[in-house]
């Protein structure tokens, strides 16, 4: 398959520097010199997924200030093992360094060396890499923390509903998971019901049922769940299907339930448009990339060492107050994602600055408090 290319070339006069934000580093030496040659390895380029990363990629590109080639490559369809075939493929082009949309650790660990052996720089998002790569740059957001703001906005959304404080409601919570093992999502189960425990004490999580990856299997997961619980106070599924199944349900059977979600598709920023989901705490891929792109360019351009470990983007609540304005950003979300999303990288370039990262390993142990 011919890899899809995005060529992006800004040569910027020393004057525009003025005009970069507060998550500039500081040590800047623009120069218009040879273009910086970065490949983005995604997991698949086509959906939602692709169009964020790939616009939080080439948004932080026009903020540098000197020029980068952003290519982008990865197959149409999710296959990790092409996804692996591509990334070695695209070493051999000799590229400055390269951005891996990490989805198989185990599986990308050989073509990483080889990168690294032919002088090419490898930096990681989504999932941690192996430890062969603990020195290496990753970036990605808590899945366990993600779990854990999504409990609160549960309790938060009940206590209001219910018109009690959190510690004196009862009932049962249903969770969900597609993919038994897979850690990102693991730990999101797990953070979720470590905060549960705390700030809902009277309330039982069941037991976690397997729903599906598809949306398909995951509805008719979800239909049988309800039918057994029917009077649960809220449904929550760590994977996206669960949760556009959850939202449909519903609202299709007229439960008195709520659910939260944890990934951000069109229908569920709708489904917190209409008070169907309290909010949404998502893996914030548009802020992994333009940080992970930021970060490797500026490294490359001014000479200095790439952050070590793991730079983790804080987990953020989009809930009734700011959806119309995460909608909206949707409809040119290179522009106006990085508007949104400002805050997000802001903080995240700050702890690049200030060394503020954790142990990568630590993302497939999460601490919880």
């Amino acid at each position: 398959m011919k890899p899809m290319n995005i060529r992006r070339r800004l040569l910027l006069a020393a004057a525009a520097g003025a005009a970069l934000t507060a998550a500039t580093l500081p040590g800047s030496a623009l120069a218009a010199d040879d273009p910086i040659r970065i490949s983005f390895i995604q997991a698949l380029t086509a959906g939602e997924w692709n169009t964020e990363i790939l616009a939080g990629a080439e948004a932080a590109v026009a903020d540098l200030g000197f020029p980068v080639d952003l290519k982008v490559v990865g197959p149409t369809n999710f296959d990790p093992g092409q996804q692996a075939m591509m990334m070695m493929q695209e070493t051999q082009t000799a590229p400055d360094a390269l951005i891996v949309t990490n989805v198989a650790p185990a599986l990308f660990t050989e073509p990483a060396l080889q990168a690294e052996e032919a002088g090419v720089k490898v930096v990681w998002i989504n999932a941690a890499p192996t430890e062969e790569f603990a020195d290496s740059l990753f970036v990605s957001n808590d899945p366990a923390a993600q779990g854990a703001v999504s409990a609160d906005s549960i309790a938060a959304t009940l206590e209001e509903k219910l018109g009690k404080p959190r510690t004196d409601i009862e009932g049962t919570v249903v969770v969900g998971l597609c993919v038994p093992g897979l850690s990102t999502l693991e730990n999101r189960v797990t953070g979720f019901r470590a905060a549960m425990a705390t700030a809902l004490p009277k309330v039982t999580v069941l037991p976690t049922i397997e729903t599906k990856p598809d949306r398909e299997g995951a509805f008719l997961a979800w239909s049988q769940a309800m039918q057994r619980t029917p009077d649960a106070l809220a449904y929550v599924d760590a994977c996206e299907p669960g949760i556009q199944a959850n939202i449909k349900i519903i609202e299709d059977d007229g439960l008195d339930a709520i659910t939260v979600a944890m990934d951000s598709p069109e229908d569920v920023r709708l489904g917190v448009k209409d008070g169907s989901v309290t909010g949404i705490v998502n893996s914030s891929f548009f802020t992994q990339a333009y940080v992970a792109t930021y970060l490797t360019a500026k490294s490359i351009h001014d000479g200095t060492p790439l952050p070590q470990g793991w730079l983790k983007i804080d987990p953020r609540l989009i809930a009734a107050d700011d959806i119309d304005a995460y909608i909206d950003a949707w409809t040119d979300p290179e522009a106006r994602l990085t508007v949104f999303h400002r805050p997000d990288i802001d903080a995240a370039l700050e702890k690049a600055t200030s060394g503020n990262l954790a142990v990568s390993s630590t993302y497939d142990t999460p601490e919880l408090d």
